[in-house]
């Protein structure tokens, strides 16, 4: 049942919104505000909205209708719930009580895997990766008077959508226009890649760009990415809990392979890692003061720490937004994307890499993805 007060607070919107429209059916994306994405839903229906507004993230004026049912109004519902008290350090939602078998982007995987595709058997001493290995793996471009810039990494995790990190799309300077796909070699790409431009940018709406938590953004592509060999997206990993600490961890890009003179790589690399307790990497990085003040609250459920032991190998610069891979069986390509290099302190140093937990941001990724749990 709902409750008196929840009526309220139905009225009031309903008769807030009228004003402000965002039409389309039940279950199409819309925007409650330019950093809040939503879900046309029915009033009634939408658990979320109450969050934003006890929280004053939103007044009732701002919530715009879509549309009205057979019997009650149908608003732009966010997506994910409200932040908690510190904004800074909300990050994982479960709001979908469902088992994680049957949530969207298991759905999503389960179809991708069951194409029957046969894989072929930024990085700092990284090695190179052969055509087809990862074939979600995006070059997100830039356009600087005119000249081509590949500035950040991302995963294709749908036809239309790339997964990054947010600090690579947050800001005037950082806004790409294009994504590459089915590229190798990022400057002289052999035929069949894909330039798709940008049609809009989805960034946590908890994300600042003096914290390192919430650091996700979704790009959606113009068009749909043609699947080829070389193109087509990865699974994400849906698990609660971390993957053991020996399993087989990779990250891809084409950033700095060269601290000495910034190099960056022209070419596909990737390079495994280890995954490192929580506890060792809290007192890694509360070894760097400045960088820990953006972590104010510590390694937290929503991030992930990575490294390499010999300090050889790492993400650097220009790897920002790709995956951090979880590699279940090699030989037949399957893989999951396990987090989205965020930061660091240096490139292969002791302190390790940090990465977005791409599990406690499922609900914020299906919402845009396949919204209405649509696969």
């Amino acid at each position: 049942m709902i409750s008196a007060r929840r009526y309220y607070l139905l009225g009031l919107l309903m008769l807030a919104t009228s004003a402000q429209l965002a039409i389309g059916d039940e279950g199409d994306r819309c925007q409650v505000t330019v950093n809040i994405p939503g879900i046309c839903r029915a009033s009634s229906a939408c658990e979320n909205i109450e969050g934003y507004l006890r929280a004053g993230e939103i007044s009732t004026s701002q919530v715009p209708s879509c549309g009205f049912g057979s019997r009650e109004e149908i608003i732009c519902c966010p997506n994910v719930p409200c932040c908690s008290t510190d904004t800074t350090t909300s990050n994982s939602t479960s709001r979908v009580n469902v088992p994680d078998s049957e949530r969207p982007a298991a759905l999503a995987c389960a179809k991708i895997r069951s194409g029957g595709k046969s894989i072929t058997p930024h990085i700092l001493g990284g090695l190179p990766v052969d055509e087809g290995v990862y074939p979600h793996m995006a070059a997100i471009g830039y356009n600087t008077f005119g000249t081509e810039d590949f500035r950040c990494g991302g995963s294709l995790i749908a036809s239309r959508f790339v997964l990054t990190a947010a600090h690579c799309v947050n800001s005037a300077s950082t806004t790409p226009t294009f994504v590459r796909l089915g590229a190798i070699s990022i400057e002289n790409p052999k035929p069949g890649y894909q330039d798709i431009d940008v049609l809009d940018i989805q960034i946590h709406p908890n994300y600042t760009s003096s914290s390192k938590y919430n650091d996700i953004a979704i790009i959606e592509l113009a068009e749909d990415a043609k699947m080829t060999d070389n193109v087509g997206p990865a699974c994400l990993y849906t698990e609660r809990t971390s993957p053991p600490l020996d399993s087989n961890i990779y990250v891809a890009g084409w950033g700095v392979m060269n601290v000495t003179n910034r190099a960056r790589s022209k070419i596909l690399l990737r390079a495994r890692l280890d995954l490192v307790p929580v506890d060792k990497c809290n007192a890694s990085f509360a070894e760097q003061s400045s960088t820990f003040r953006a972590i104010k609250q510590g390694i937290i459920d929503s991030l992930l720490c990575a490294a390499d032991r010999k300090q050889e190998k790492d993400a650097c610069q220009g790897d920002s937004g790709g995956p951090l891979i979880l590699e279940t069986n090699e030989a037949d390509g399957i893989f999951s994307i396990l987090g989205v290099i965020s930061s660091g302190f240096g490139c292969a140093t002791k302190t390790p890499g940090l990465y977005t937990r791409v599990s406690s941001f499922l609900d914020y990724i299906e919402g845009i993805v396949w919204p209405g749990n649509r696969v």
